[in-house]
């Protein structure tokens, strides 16, 4: 029996140093994004911009911006827009690590049956969805996901009311796959600083 609580207390203690330690390193990194959105804000680091609007491209308008802090590279913005669609994907970087990586898709479509008859206009229904990564060492320690609809004539009403801080995150698994491919798209990344034809990216 006390062989049973021994282990158990070790396996408890195990847990509970485990999850203050992943709970330390969000808090590191919160504090180092907030950082580096300050300098953001006020316009203190040096920017890099790219921009594509390739006929080759398949209709994308792509740009990407490289941003440094003396001549250290700790933010990178790459978007780009297809038909209906808005990606917006953001990498912070710490040491020349990526910390924190930040992703919102956007896409539109008319809403035709609920606008009312006497108005002229189909409403635009705005569909959200947004996926954060906290990282360490190239290792996600949590994974957050969101999603949620606007419409036009919601905005309307409420032009001051910035829904995205209204909806909770969920926390989901730091699958393998979506892990790779975000670090698999910020190594190429990486690779682009010094270029000046950004046609015919495979970066999604």
């Amino acid at each position: 029996m006390k062989l049973i609580i021994t282990l158990f207390s070790i396996l408890f203690l195990g847990i509970f140093k485990g999850f203050s330690q992943t709970k330390g390193s969000i808090k590191t990194i919160k504090e180092k994004y907030t950082i580096i959105t300050d300098l953001l804000e006020k316009k203190e680091l040096t920017q890099t911009i790219l921009q594509s609007n390739c006929e080759d491209n398949n209709s994308k308008n792509i740009q990407i911006g490289f941003y440094y802090t003396d001549d250290v590279l700790v933010y990178i913005n790459h978007t780009y827009n297809q038909g209906h669609n808005n990606y917006n994907y953001h990498y912070y970087i710490w040491d020349n690590v990526l910390i924190f990586y930040f992703s919102d898709h956007a896409s539109w479509n008319w809403d035709y049956e609920c606008a009312p008859k006497e108005q002229e206009y189909a409403n635009e229904v705005w569909t959200y969805e947004e996926k954060r990564v906290y990282l360490v060492d190239e290792t996600p320690i949590k994974c957050l996901y969101k999603t949620f609809e606007e419409k036009s004539i919601d905005r309307a009403t409420n032009p001051e009311i910035e829904l995205s801080s209204t909806i909770k995150n969920k926390n989901i698994d730091c699958n393998k796959t979506m892990i790779e491919n975000i670090l698999s798209s910020y190594k190429k990344l990486l690779a682009l600083q010094d270029k000046e034809d950004i046609c015919n990216l495979d970066i999604d």
